[in-house]
């Protein structure tokens, strides 16, 4: 089923400043949530790279992901983190 509706060019204006600004501000918040510290925890390291728990500790014993651990406190550098996943760009 197929809806069309013809509106008036102020209407239509309207609407399309309405949706730019709710899509500005999700784009707005994204950036905001994305901006990670240098030095991460384990949790907000899975979070920026995306992946699960299991694989970060995957990564950590077998493919020599960049951790360090201070009194057994695990922090990863997002710029090493960084680096280390550009090896794998192809």
């Amino acid at each position: 089923m197929k809806l069309e509706v013809d509106l008036s060019p102020t209407i239509e204006q309207q609407l399309s400043e309405v949706a730019n600004r709710v899509w500005r501000n999700a784009v707005e918040n994204e950036i905001k949530k994305r901006n990670y510290p240098d030095w991460m925890d384990l949790e907000t390291t899975c979070d920026y790279l995306q992946i699960s728990r299991s694989n970060l500790t995957k990564f950590i014993k077998k493919f020599d992901f960049p951790v360090s651990v201070i009194n057994q406190t695990k922090r990863c550098n997002r710029k090493k983190v960084d680096e280390w996943m550009s090896q794998f760009e192809i």
